[in-house]
């Protein structure tokens, strides 16, 4: 009904079931009938870019655009660009030089995290208080995002990695900060915190 109800999650699981891209289409910018619905796809935006980063899926097959509803001709070539944006990509995994199993694995911690309440919780902090302050600017957008959400995302999506690792058995750190990508000072934190519980 409104850019601004998608869920960063419902992006994620799009890429998860299989989607090669996503495109999330909305009211032009200053239009949206919920007044600032817009705005608010504005954050996921830039959520679902952090999260596809940490996934190491190409932020490319990921797009929002925004249209009227008296411009059919507009979404249109959206779509087609967009289109030919993902065929030059190939196919999920392909560009990234992810295995499907490892793209999946990723896909779902990406999913745990996107649950994650500390992840919810900062996410829809950002919103109010870009509401408060009615600057829903994209420079101020990308900034809280870095500032308030991104480390919580990519603790959280860490953590959900070590965990689903470590199910079948002990692992060297070598090993974790191979598959999951991550540093490994970050690495021995979240083990000491995931040993503890």
């Amino acid at each position: 009904m409104c850019s601004g109800r998608v869920d960063p999650l419902f992006v994620i699981s799009a890429f998860r079931a299989g989607a090669d891209g996503v495109m999330v289409g909305g009211c032009k910018l200053g239009e949206c009938k919920y007044v600032e619905g817009n705005f608010q796809a504005l954050i996921m935006a830039e959520l679902v870019k952090v999260v596809l980063t940490l996934v190491g899926i190409d932020v490319r097959r990921f797009t929002v655009e925004w249209v009227s509803s008296a411009e059919p001709a507009k979404l249109v070539e959206d779509l087609k660009k967009f289109y030919g944006v993902v065929k030059e990509l190939g196919q999920l995994g392909s560009t990234e030089g992810l295995s499907k199993e490892d793209l999946d694995f990723r896909l779902a911690c990406a999913e745990e995290t996107l649950k994650n309440m500390q992840v919810r919780t900062a996410f829809g902090s950002i919103a109010k208080e870009l509401k408060k302050f009615s600057d829903f600017s994209e420079e101020t957008i990308k900034q809280k995002v870095s500032e308030k959400l991104e480390g919580v995302v990519r603790n959280k999506f860490y953590e959900f990695e070590v965990r689903e690792l470590l199910k079948d058995g002990p692992k060297s750190v070598d090993y974790l900060v191979e598959k999951t990508g991550a540093e490994r000072s970050l690495l021995e934190g979240i083990l000491s915190k995931v040993v503890k519980t």
